[in-house]
């Protein structure tokens, strides 16, 4: 057990760290996180993570100690170690708070933050003999509800402090703090989506000749994490026919057919960063009358709500107009019978949208009427979900359509940063049907599956 101050901790050399271990082989132990010394290809001098340095990570706890009531503490633990079976763990993911506050990607950890005792980092783990004197102190303590452990909430000041109404969650603060994205995330954060981008699009000319489900999703992990992504950001939703017009479908296990359409809702992860965007299209290589009709009504309310994003408008407003932008549309066509909110909300259930940044559906605690203000990363994704069971014309139903693209609040206005990836009509079925299709071997693969 030890205590260890962040500054240190952070950055204390590699060749330092490796001297105080003992060599069991000729091979360099591993020590850990990644740093400049030992991943060239990741960081440079500098860096705690890759793109951050430690001066942004030192600016972050500042805010948040300012942020504090006096003598108020906060706590982190690490996000915890998830098993598959007994002896096989899950890949790790950190803790969003606790990566934002520490840069430290490595789990067991109890990160403390207050104006008396500064900024401390216990590891493996926190020692029962110091922290209890840390706690005695503080007015009011914050803590990450999601990470919580017993390593901490079983010592008696916590214990006290929970019980009079003292312990409050640390999310109020880091969530706030998160929501504004700094040059260096937003620097990641467009590099996630670029990536996320030319995976998806390999994946739409991959679907002509491999239209099923699970290779689509096989593929865009490939090509995500071929391009440098360390993970996907969410289990990737491939719809085919009738399964896009389920909102999560995640068993990307059904061969698509000739005439039906494919809905992908994707994203990556890099160093931290999350992306997030959804494309639809027929990868057979043509829209039908109807999906098309209905796939434009998409469309243009996807397009006019992006050019509603700028400082001062908030999600709430823009998901208000895209509901009447697509009411007027779906009773022009034929689909809504009325103007009943409940009947619009059995096709459409969704938000307009949602923050982004470190995870999905970034900074949960933030309300969606809050004014953007530039830095700010939300989503835009008008959708459509007809079941097999309605009521409208049958060449409409089980078609389930969303455009889904990341927008960037600026000081002027917006920049789309899944702008690369294409969503007109006739650039999709241009490319569908231009693109030479595969390799030989994909090819085989491919007419073997298909005979089998």
């Amino acid at each position: 057990m030890r205590i260890v101050l962040g500054r240190l901790l952070q950055r204390m050399p590699l060749k330092q760290a490796i001297g105080r271990r003992t060599y069991s082989t000729k091979k360099i132990v591993d020590v850990g996180q990644p740093t400049a010394a030992s991943h060239p290809q990741l960081l440079v001098e500098g860096e705690i993570t890759p793109g951050i340095t430690s001066e942004e990570y030192e600016l972050r706890r500042k805010k948040l100690l300012d942020a504090l009531p006096e003598k108020g503490l906060a706590i982190f633990a690490a996000a915890p170690v998830k098993m598959m079976t007994d002896v096989v763990p899950y890949t790790y993911r950190q803790d969003a708070d606790y990566l934002y506050i520490t840069g430290c990607q490595q789990p067991g950890g109890v990160a403390v933050l207050g104006r008396e005792c500064g900024f401390c980092m216990f590891m493996p783990e926190a020692t029962t003999h110091i922290l209890p004197d840390i706690m005695k102190g503080s007015s009011e303590m914050f803590h990450n509800v999601q990470t919580a452990v017993p390593t901490y909430m079983e010592l008696d000041p916590f214990q006290k402090a929970a019980s009079s109404g003292k312990v409050k969650d640390s999310s109020v603060f880091t969530h706030e703090l998160r929501l504004i994205k700094s040059p260096a995330e937003l620097k990641l954060m467009r590099e996630s989506a670029s990536i996320a981008c030319q995976a998806l699009l390999q994946t739409m000319f991959h679907s002509r000749t491999h239209p099923y489900e699970g290779r689509l999703a096989a593929k865009i992990e490939y090509e995500c994490k071929m391009r440098g992504a360390q993970r996907m950001a969410f289990n990737p939703v491939v719809g085919g026919g009738p399964n896009a017009s389920v909102i999560h479908y995640a068993r990307n296990d059904q061969k698509i057919k000739d005439g039906e359409l494919v809905l992908m809702d994707v994203g990556c992860e890099l160093h931290g960063y999350v992306s997030d965007l959804t494309r639809t299209w027929p990868p057979y290589g043509s829209f039908s009358s109807a999906q098309e009709e209905l796939y434009d009504l998409i469309l243009q309310t996807n397009k006019t709500c992006v050019e509603l994003c700028k400082p001062g408008a908030s999600i709430r407003e823009i998901h208000n107009f895209s509901v009447e932008m697509l009411q007027k549309g779906l009773k022009e066509i034929g689909i809504l019978k009325d103007s009943r909110i409940s009947s619009y909300h059995q096709l459409n259930p969704t938000s307009i949208g949602h923050y982004l940044g470190m995870d999905v559906h970034d900074c949960s605690t933030v309300g969606y009427d809050r004014p953007l203000k530039p830095g700010v990363v939300i989503t835009i994704e008008p959708g459509i979900y007809i079941p097999l069971s309605s009521n409208c014309p049958e060449w409409y139903r089980g078609i389930g359509i969303r455009i889904e693209d990341e927008v960037l609040i600026t000081d002027t206005g917006y920049e789309v940063l899944t702008g690369s990836m294409p969503k007109e009509v006739k650039h999709i079925e241009s490319l569908l049907n231009n693109f030479p299709h595969g390799s030989v071997m994909e090819n085989h693969i491919a007419e073997g599956a298909s005979s089998s």
